[in-house]
């Protein structure tokens, strides 16, 4: 078939890792309509060579499969990069001095909206209002913390938003105060709705905007497909515009979000969503839906099953037991794959009996559930993933005390017994689990270099040598690899086409400027692709 229709383009002389077990390693693919139609030695594959045929000499790099971040937030992250976007600053003197500039230059903002801000670095996880008065004034600010879990505001938007010390808590929220009362300045959770209600919502077309950047960012650095871990109705509609425009050159799975407290009606609303749009899409797939148990450990919203250090309280979860088991078997009776963020060890547990009453009423199903950050765990629960069929979503970026959230705003809150159970992602890939890794994107970064060294060392990602934290929970540079590329075209349903580099499989690839398996650990954060392809197109290069 080859003299017939020749490759459109053949990758020669590489280290093609297959991640497919009766291939493993070749020399050389040939391409054709975005599809691999041969893998083998760089002399075999010439026979597929045309007139028109495009060849690549790969010159012994390494190639993978295009990588899958089966965890982010893509509109999210575009729409930051176009504000004031504190993501890269770890220095209070940093950030406030963006701030300051940010509102300076752009004096035609109603509002001063942005994220990335990496709370430990100002006010000790708690800042003050009064700090960012001194900044801006004249106008609210709002900006999100880099996990996504709590907003710093100053006393413009708290008076806009009629907050003071007679205001309770929402249900799902804290609200910081000062010792007589008052609000502190930061919301946490719900909480947070309380002003962000208020903020001019983005143009319809800055979305589109901000979903383009960011996948032009991920082509950067290797990602080729994504589950985006929360959607309402405007994001579906920023990707259908995009897929009309036939711009739209990722696999997408969209999530759409389950708002948890409202319980079953939540259920109705997000499988009308679902049956509104679904049939619009071309590639897009949204049976699946997102749900929050619970909050994050450093903010002290995280369901855990014993009392924070030095508090006396443990944290609750959104909903009870009863009413969440309900709804994750309703999700999976209507065919739903269930992706739910979990951080505190009560909060796993609780999901895994809800998963398991799901499968005690409808028996096992491949709808391909997923669990989120895993950021404590119970030992006893860590065999439950590989029985109950559920695929562990790893951020693996986190799992490092160079990380000032795990060492100034976790360890301390959990004391050191507790934090041998962080993140325990080695134990868990041991017991035979599938696994899945993603960057939670803009909360970290969408690189999945740095977090693959994390990964490996529990360490950095820096090119310092150091002893591994907690090194009974590392994992191997093959299972993260195959986190990043066969668990993630699994958890899409898309494992039969993609995920492995052999005939049949789309042509969505990756070209690396080192090599993955045989660099120094303390090197891995530096890798960087030079051509990305996605279903056999570039979509990114850097080869002259």
């Amino acid at each position: 078939n080859n003299s017939e229709r020749p490759a459109d383009l053949l990758l020669i002389n590489g280290q093609i890792y297959t991640q497919d077990d009766a291939l493993q390693q070749v020399e050389a693919l040939a391409i054709s309509d975005g599809k691999i139609v041969a893998a083998g030695s760089s002399r075999e594959l010439m026979a597929w060579q045309g007139d028109s045929t495009k060849i690549l000499d790969l010159t012994q790099r390494v190639v993978l499969p295009g990588f899958t971040d089966s965890h982010i937030h893509p509109i999210s992250a575009g729409l930051r990069i176009l504000s004031c976007d504190l993501s890269e600053l770890r220095d209070e003197t940093a950030i406030l001095q963006t701030i300051r500039e940010y509102a300076r230059t752009h004096p035609e903002n109603d509002w001063i909206k942005g994220g990335g801000l990496w709370l430990p670095a100002v006010g000790g996880g708690n800042p003050s209002r009064y700090l960012l008065d001194s900044l801006v004034a004249d106008r609210p600010v709002y900006l999100t913390s880099t996990d996504g879990h709590s907003a710093w505001v100053n006393s413009k938007a708290l008076e806009l938003a009629q907050i003071n010390a007679d205001t309770k808590d929402p249900t799902g929220g804290v609200i910081e105060r000062q010792p007589d009362g008052e609000p502190s300045g930061v919301l946490r959770e719900y909480a947070m709705r309380l002003v962000s209600r208020l903020i001019p919502p983005q143009s319809f077309t800055e979305k589109v905007q901000a979903l383009e950047l960011a996948m032009h960012e991920a082509h950067r650095v290797g990602v080729t497909a994504w589950i985006d871990a929360a959607v309402d109705e405007e994001s579906i509609k920023a990707y259908l515009e995009l897929e009309r425009q036939g711009k739209l050159k990722l696999d997408v799975s969209l999530s759409l979000l389950t708002e948890i407290i409202k319980g079953m009606d939540a259920v109705a609303e997000v499988e009308a969503l679902y049956q509104r749009y679904q049939a619009q899409a071309q590639r897009i797939n949204m049976h699946s839906t997102k749900i929050l148990i619970d909050g994050v450990i450093e903010g002290k919203t995280a369901a855990l099953f014993d009392n924070y250090t030095g508090e006396d309280f443990r944290g609750e979860p959104y909903i009870d037991a009863e009413l969440y088991q309900q709804m994750i078997a309703a999700y999976d009776s209507l065919g739903f794959q269930v992706h739910v963020h979990a951080c505190g060890d009560r909060a796993v547990s609780m999901t895994l009996d809800a998963f398991e009453y799901a499968q005690a009423q409808h028996g096992k199903s491949d709808h391909r559930h997923h669990i989120v950050h895993l950021q404590l765990m119970k030992e006893k629960d860590i065999p439950r993933f590989a029985e109950l069929d559920l695929t562990a979503n790893l951020q693996t970026l986190w799992a490092t005390p160079e990380d000032t959230y795990i060492s100034e705003l976790t360890i301390p809150v959990l004391g050191p017994q507790r934090s041998e159970w962080i993140y325990p992602f080695g134990a868990i890939a041991r017991t035979g689990a599938r696994i899945a890794c993603g960057s939670d994107w803009p909360v970290t970064s969408v690189n999945p270099f740095p977090a693959l060294q994390v990964a490996v060392s529990r360490r950095g990602p820096d090119s310092l040598k150091r002893t591994p934290w907690t090194p009974q929970h590392l994992l191997s540079r093959q299972a993260v690899v195959s986190g990043y590329t066969i668990g993630g075209a699994y958890l899409m349903n898309q494992d039969t086409h993609r995920g492995r580099l052999c005939p049949g499989m789309d042509a969505s690839l990756i070209v690396l400027d080192q090599d993955v398996f045989h660099l120094p650990t303390n090197h891995l954060y530096q890798i960087k692709p030079v051509l990305t392809l996605w279903r056999g197109e570039p979509v990114f290069s850097a080869i002259d």
